[in-house]
């Protein structure tokens, strides 16, 4: 990428990366790719950008978000803005190559680029914008516990997956106020039954406080179902991994809990329910900044009564390893060749962000294996990043064991698709998930 700020971040994380040893195994297969990409004389890209509300699912077009079309070198073709519309409909010619939008929101830069882009449609993209929350309906409410406390006294309380307040904030969603959740979990007994139900809301003041009666627990529909949840033998090199459910519905993902003692789904109240396993380790670091590794694994939970094996990937040597091409790239200020196939198995895409909260962010989407352009930015959009003094780095690829390597533009999409499909519990196309990540802090 062509600024100095972007290369000044990187130089320390050169050194920081560079004096860690590689540790961790590696394993799996992979599949090659290819850098294939680029328009036609007659080729079109289509797609909607938009600003997401951060507190309900509402969005509004992004009017006036930059868009750049880049040549395969990362020189920049051609420039626009979205329409009013926030729909865009851009000629993708022979020699188009890469896509980027920049969204400004609250004086911080938001860049995101994919690379080797095919003409058609892009789907929905678009960065979240607490500013536009005043489209949310949105109602405050406080719940009244005392008789569930007293009657479950060994057992925790979640509201919508928190079990650190009495209260939630519930948003419309097409015209009316989902159900808030409940959970009851044994904080110290792991053989006690968890619970669970559901609150309607609707009807009650915004600010009330509704009593909640121990007896909306007690019909059978609301006892939960302990998993046997374990991690393969691949995996005993893990000693505390994270073990997290939820339940997908028509209102979206609910009671995302992460489970202090077993994990734990309500298959009476939902029939979409999921189990995640994730390990996260620091790797090390020295005066310069600090590495970190992240590997997770998600799957439909088809029979309760079934014991939850997954294997994590751990591939963190292949992964400090291919990522060392990346920062060369960063470094180097020019084109570099990287390779992410053959790390463990499942994945498709390839996603690099870098940057500063609050100053700006780079997010890179690109296939497993290819060339990292010299990315071009305008001026006004390259100045942002020469502020960052304190740099991260992300780099993870992941996957839904859906697509090889070489079909990542069949997998955008697909994407594109389900986006436009607009379904109300998520397709299944997301059920199996597989993610991992090196990221590096800069002090």
């Amino acid at each position: 990428m062509k600024n100095k700020g972007m290369y000044s971040a990187f130089s320390p994380i050169m050194l920081a990366v560079g004096i860690i040893g590689l540790v961790g195994c590696g394993g799996g297969d992979g599949d090659d790719s290819s850098s294939a990409g680029g328009g036609s004389a007659d080729g079109r890209l289509t797609g909607d950008i938009v600003y997401y509300a951060m507190q309900c699912d509402v969005s509004q077009p992004a009017v006036g978000t930059d868009i750049i079309v880049h040549r395969k070198d990362g020189s920049i073709l051609s420039q626009s803005k979205v329409p009013s519309t926030g729909k865009f409909d851009i000629a993708w010619p022979s020699d188009a190559y890469h896509f980027t939008y920049a969204q400004q929101i609250d004086g911080e830069l938001f860049v995101h680029s994919k690379l080797n882009v095919v003409a058609g449609d892009i789907g929905i993209v678009g960065e979240r914008n607490a500013n536009i929350d005043s489209a949310c309906a949105c109602s405050d409410y406080e719940f009244d516990l005392s008789d569930v406390k007293a009657n479950y006294s060994g057992y925790s309380v979640y509201i919508d997956g928190k079990n650190t307040t009495s209260s939630a904030k519930v948003c419309e969603q097409d015209g009316t106020l989902p159900p808030v959740n409940l959970v009851l979990t044994p904080t110290y007994d792991d053989g006690l039954t968890p619970y669970a139900a559901q609150i309607d809301v609707n009807g009650f003041a915004d600010n009330s406080t509704i009593y909640v009666a121990p007896s909306i627990f007690e019909n059978q529909a609301n006892e939960g179902v302990v998993l046997n949840a374990e991690l393969s033998s691949g995996n005993e090199n893990i000693y505390d991994p994270e073990f997290r459910t939820f339940s997908e519905t028509d209102n979206g993902r609910v009671n995302w809990i992460q489970w202090p003692m077993s994990a734990q789904v309500f298959p009476g109240l939902f029939a979409n329910n999921f189990i995640t396993y994730s390990n996260f380790e620091a790797l090390g670091g020295d005066d310069y900044g600090q590495v970190f590794y992240y590997t997770s694994r998600r799957h439909r939970v088809s029979d309760p009564n079934d014991t939850q094996v997954v294997q994590l990937q751990q591939n963190q040597q292949k992964m400090l390893q291919s990522t060392d091409a990346i920062l060369n790239s960063f470094s180097e200020d020019g084109a570099s060749n990287y390779d992410f196939t053959g790390i463990g198995s499942g994945k498709t895409m390839l996603q690099i962000d870098f940057g500063q909260s609050s100053i700006a962010n780079w997010t890179i989407e690109a296939p497993l294996k290819g060339t990292l352009p010299d990315l071009d930015l305008p001026t006004n959009l390259q100045t942002p990043f020469e502020q960052i003094s304190q740099a991260n780095l992300s780099v993870m690829i992941y996957g839904y064991f859906s697509h090889s390597a070489t079909q990542y533009n069949q997998f955008r999409a697909k994407v594109a698709e389900i986006q436009r499909t607009d379904l109300k519990t998520r397709s299944s196309f997301y059920d199996n998930y597989v993610i991992e990540q090196i990221s590096v802090d800069i002090y």
